[in-house]
């Protein structure tokens, strides 16, 4: 179907008090009542769609990780049809990555270099307002896959990885991985 990007906060976070930053970074978070993945973050956490976008595909988040485009590949339609036709599994990781060798021989990408890191930057803009401004007090961030609706996925989070906002970098948002909770974290002063 499609990969969404979601998002957790603190239970007490009165997400309409920063609405206009939302907008300035082309966020929405709408809230999401998901009660599988809601099971498996702190009680009474927050849990949000965190874009304004119809779907998160074209998202630069995980865009340079290449287990993410097997993962993907594994679950399309296609791969289906081919389990159906009794292909092996072999047979089916062959022809995923024949597929990924063939896509990365492309000449048109379709967004550029300068977009991709634009929008990086745009998330590590967005992620530095709200946590060096002290307006949350920790942010999640979780890219998946999904099949089903929103607040139906059964989605595993694998783990969850806490990382300073001094630590976020490009190379890092590139390079995130699906079903993995991401939490970034301000800076505290001693």
């Amino acid at each position: 179907m499609c990969f969404y990007i979601t998002a957790t906060l603190p239970k007490r976070t009165q997400v309409d008090s920063f609405r206009e930053l939302l907008d300035k970074h082309e966020m929405k978070f709408s809230p999401i009542h998901n009660l599988i993945v809601q099971s498996q973050l702190r009680p009474d956490e927050l849990y949000f769609r965190a874009t304004k976008n119809y779907c998160d595909c074209d998202t630069v988040l995980g865009s340079l990780n290449r287990f993410q485009d097997f993962q993907t590949l594994s679950k399309s339609k296609k791969v289906k049809a081919l389990k159906k036709k009794n292909w092996s599994e072999e047979e089916i990781n062959n022809w995923i990555n024949t597929k990924l060798k063939s896509k990365q021989k492309k000449t048109g990408k379709k967004i550029s270099l300068l977009e991709i890191k634009n929008e990086a930057e745009r998330w590590i803009r967005f992620l530095h307002a709200l946590l060096d401004n002290k307006i949350v007090s920790r942010i999640g961030i979780l890219k998946h896959w999904y099949t089903k609706a929103l607040e139906d996925e059964e989605i595993k989070i694998k783990k969850t990885q806490r990382i300073s906002i001094n630590e976020i970098t490009q190379d890092l948002l590139l390079n995130l991985s699906n079903d993995i909770l991401y939490e970034f974290l301000p800076v505290y002063e001693y």
